[in-house]
């Protein structure tokens, strides 16, 4: 893949849209691009990042208009972005949001996930 300069606005209305399902490079390229940005943020700019970054990809996995394949290679990766927000748990209030984000992740993708089958 090219290294051009994506908007990253452009590279989420992608995902979300499944319109590269059939490039999880991608996807890769996002994830790769937001860990990259992240680290010269700060705390707070980085959490905001990386809360962004789940709900592209949990949103992508619990709409049924996607290939299937698409869905599940998002929800495989939705991790990553949840990994990055608990090591920047500073607060108590820091705390309670990623166990709000970690439950929906749950409830949403068991509820989703039952329509691969």
């Amino acid at each position: 893949m090219s290294r051009y300069l994506v908007p990253f606005s452009v590279l989420e209305q992608t995902i979300q849209a499944g319109q590269c399902a059939d490039s999880p490079e991608l996807l890769y390229y996002y994830l790769n691009l937001t860990e990259e940005y992240a680290e010269r943020l700060d705390i707070t700019d980085a959490v905001l990042l990386h809360q962004r970054v789940f709900n592209v990809l949990l949103d992508t996995v619990c709409d049924t208009n996607i290939a299937h394949h698409w869905r599940q290679t998002c929800l495989d990766k939705v991790y990553l972005p949840l990994s990055n927000l608990k090591r920047l748990i500073v607060t108590y209030q820091d705390a309670r949001n990623y166990f709000k984000m970690e439950h929906s992740l749950r409830v949403l993708s068991y509820y989703f996930t039952s329509t691969f089958e």
